[in-house]
């Protein structure tokens, strides 16, 4: 186990390393400017990524604000159970993000995605969906970054082949524009309600 426990903790700190400081810095920004601007955030992942998905809406919503400020507009696509099953059943499971878009994301508006191999033919759909709209794409990913990598405006790509790795630095992620955002929105207030 020990051996185990040090090769792990090797390769999460050589992806850790590894993460691109320019892409994040891109995606706090696009944030940054959809809450300005009073544009919605969408998520989106599957599986493992599903639950970042929604995690990371969570935060977003909650663990950003300090008294009397404006929250973000935030969705996660990835929580409905009803709503998937049924797209799904209808339409196709590829159509489960892209449909749940259709009427309610506009230009401005952002999409966030999440794939370990950036190659899920329902993120594909909502990607190319949301920037039909005129919406941003932004991303994280996992291995190479697969096809989703070349279409996000912004892509963050964890180089790792290793779920684990891929999804423990996703999380990461996620922490580090929370922890931006609530030190940021605390200090300027900037839009108070």
């Amino acid at each position: 186990m020990e051996r185990h426990v040090d090769d792990y903790l090797t390769r999460l700190q050589s992806a850790l390393a590894d993460l691109p400081r320019d892409a994040l810095s891109a995606f706090g920004e696009t944030l940054l400017r959809a809450y300005r601007n009073e544009k919605h955030v969408f998520t989106a992942g599957n599986g493992g990524s599903a639950s970042l998905a929604s995690h990371m809406a969570a935060d977003l919503v909650n663990n950003t604000i300090g008294p009397n400020m404006r929250r973000f507009r935030i969705t996660s696509l990835s929580d409905n159970a009803s709503v998937l099953t049924a797209v799904a059943n209808d339409a196709g499971y590829e159509n489960v993000f892209s449909e749940q878009l259709v009427n309610v994301i506009a230009a401005g508006d952002v999409l966030i995605v999440i794939s370990a191999s950036g190659n899920s033919p329902n993120i594909l759909k909502a990607i190319r969906y949301a920037q039909s709209r005129s919406a941003h794409v932004l991303g994280l990913f996992g291995f190479d970054g697969g096809q989703a990598a070349m279409l996000a405006d912004v892509a963050v790509v964890v180089r790792s082949s290793d779920y684990g790795i891929v999804e423990d630095l996703h999380l990461v992620v996620n922490h580090i524009l929370v922890e931006y955002f609530r030190a940021f929105l605390e200090r300027e207030r900037p839009w108070s309600v």
